[in-house]
């Protein structure tokens, strides 16, 4: 061996010294993570069953009833919208577009103050009934679990950047029960490209925060599906065009969640607590009226899923919930936009699946797979993150005779987003924040 080989024998095995290090700390982030995430849950859980109570409470009074779902839910929109201003502005919304802002470089670190106030915030959002999703705050409580760990053992600064990526990715993961969705989603939307460390990171923190997750909820699907075959033909180029409608699906929904924004900023004069408030007293209202539209949006999907459903209630369900997420968004809440975007998407696909049963018989496609379609699509054309949405809703459902028809889908739902000139919603959304 030369003098030169010496050298490169240490850097290498110093490397694989460093990497082990980096899995180690990987463990540890995604356990939390999953211990973090298992809380939010049950917390939500506990929200949400407190919510229904308040509802079957005030229909005992059929004339003065209303006022306390709607009182409930606007003074918890309130709460949270005061906390995230008064405490952790960075956790208005999803989170996820601070979380790629950090990554980048264009924002400071995470500060420790995040994950009581998401926490909180999100419970009393989400508990209040707005169409608002799980996944946004416990990505960025995990991001910030990865972030602080890494501080605390003073790693380097590139394996602190794929600490903070690990941990979002295992949020996640613990959200859905995904574990391959988490660790795309750090390559395919955080990061944009592939890093050793960074997937060392996370693969060691999704499958901790999995373990921890199922050990404390237990391991079961998001959603049920019944089983069927799926044959590929003449449904192949149903499913191109069902990608194309969800493709400019998508771009409205971008468009509305950016005009909800837009909105909310020119009310200068009003509180940012106010609107909360005023937002939340609308989904109260929704909620008395009748309770079903309400809320993050697994129960709805499971209800699509379920099938049975006359064509213009799926109708309904998609026209109120196109608005609801975006109305929901936009006062900067915290809450994510993954779960709202699934009903979306769900209810579109299956309208478009009973309209072509009603047209062309022929067809014979299950309709769980034109909700599951439905889904993948919406969510690739808003988000642009075609393997993560993949990834995502096999998990979720466990239904891989759709392999195909999502990955038919996607290419036409990210198709037609570029040819709108619209961009990914977390990078619109990232612009915005720069800007202010």
């Amino acid at each position: 061996m030369t003098t030169a080989d010496a050298p490169r024998g240490d850097d290498e095995e110093a490397q694989g010294a460093g990497l082990l290090a980096l899995g180690a700390s990987g463990l540890a982030v995604g356990a939390l993570s999953g211990l973090v995430g298992s809380a939010f849950h049950v917390a939500l859980d506990a929200a949400d069953k407190l919510r229904l109570a308040v509802l079957a409470w005030s229909r005992g009074d059929p004339r003065l009833g209303w006022i306390a779902p709607v009182l409930f839910a606007a003074v918890a929109a309130f709460v949270a919208r005061w906390l995230v201003r008064r405490f952790a502005p960075e956790t208005a919304g999803s989170g996820v577009q601070h979380v790629e802002a950090v990554v980048n470089g264009d924002a400071e670190g995470m500060r420790a103050i995040v994950l009581p106030i998401k926490f909180v915030g999100g419970v009393l959002a989400l508990g209040a009934g707005l169409a608002l999703g799980r996944e946004g705050p416990t990505v960025q409580m995990s991001a910030t679990i990865g972030h602080l760990w890494s501080r605390w053992v003073r790693l380097r600064p590139e394996d602190s950047r794929a600490l903070l990526v690990a941990g979002a990715g295992a949020g996640l993961a613990a959200a859905f029960n995904a574990p391959l969705a988490g660790a795309l989603f750090v390559f395919e939307e955080l990061l944009r490209r592939f890093e050793l460390r960074a997937a060392v990171a996370t693969l060691a923190a999704c499958s901790a925060g999995l373990v921890t997750m199922r050990m404390l909820t237990g391991d079961r699907l998001i959603f049920s599906v019944p089983q069927f075959a799926m044959e590929i033909f003449p449904g192949y180029l149903l499913f191109l065009a069902l990608g194309a409608i969800m493709g400019a699906l998508g771009v409205l929904y971008i468009r509305l969640v950016v005009a909800g924004l837009d909105v909310a900023k020119r009310l200068r004069r009003v509180s940012p607590e106010v609107k909360a408030g005023a937002v939340g007293a609308i989904i109260g209202a929704f909620s008395w009226i009748g309770p079903f539209p309400v809320g993050g949006g697994e129960l709805q999907v499971q209800w699509m899923l379920d099938g049975g459903h006359s064509l213009a209630l799926i109708a309904t369900l998609f026209c109120v919930r196109l608005v609801l997420g975006p109305l929901s968004y936009a006062p900067g809440l915290p809450g994510g936009l993954f779960a709202p975007m699934l009903v979306v998407g769900g209810a579109a696909g299956l309208a478009v699946g009973m309209s072509t049963e009603i047209l062309a018989p022929v067809m014979n496609v299950p309709m769980p797979a034109f909700v599951a379609a439905g889904m993948c699509a919406f969510f690739v054309a808003v988000v642009r993150a075609p393997l993560t949405g993949i990834a995502l809703i096999i998990e979720m459902t466990g239904a891989t005779s759709v392999f195909v028809p999502l990955l038919t889908v996607c290419t036409t739902a990210l198709v037609v987003p570029a040819l709108f000139g619209a961009r990914p919603i977390y990078d619109t959304l990232r612009d915005r924040a720069a800007r202010r």
